[in-house]
């Protein structure tokens, strides 16, 4: 018998345990992204629930973003670790979510700076998986966040009407 093609039972017990992993963080952030999903929405309607012309009003565009694009944001990597957890694919797509969901609680907030500790905790979560290329994608997806909308934006991540290029790039980093 060749050794060298069989796996160890050690190797088989790993490779189990870790898609067990998998599988429970999975689980883990479909709850976590709804309940964030949620948490934007009600953090728009206490922050900004009317938007005023004149002596009519109607619905803040904050509350329509939260509820509108957070529901988009979401729906993707809910569906995979329902249907698909402990995947390369779902992994990865959630971390990318996980972003968005910080992008999105930064925007609405003005841009504050304590909104972005989002970002580290979310990070933190992200180990949960015990994979550094999920945070790859995480750091990734947040680093050109900051940059695009940096440029783009910049009032919606660091809550002023102009900042330096260096600014963007020190968040990212």
């Amino acid at each position: 018998m060749n050794l060298l093609i069989m796996p160890s039972r050690a190797t088989i017990l790993f490779d189990e345990h870790r898609q067990r992993v998998f599988k429970q963080t999975d689980r883990l952030f479909a709850g976590l992204l709804v309940l964030e999903f949620l948490a934007g929405i009600l953090a728009a309607w206490f922050i900004s629930p009317l938007s005023w012309a004149g002596t009519t009003s109607h619905t803040h565009p904050h509350v329509w973003f939260a509820l509108i694009l957070g529901a988009a944001i979401i729906s993707l990597p809910v569906f995979l670790a329902i249907r698909c957890p402990g995947q390369k694919v779902t992994r990865h797509v959630i971390a990318v979510t996980q972003m968005l969901e910080s992008a999105i609680l930064i925007h609405l907030s003005g841009g504050r700076i304590e909104t972005h500790f989002h970002v580290f905790g979310s990070l933190a979560f992200l180990a949960f998986y015990r994979d550094w290329r999920v945070l790859l994608t995480a750091a990734g997806v947040t680093a050109a966040d900051h940059v695009i909308r940096g440029v783009v934006w910049p009032q919606s991540v660091y809550g002023v009407l102009t900042v330096s290029f260096w600014r963007s790039l020190e968040h990212a980093g």
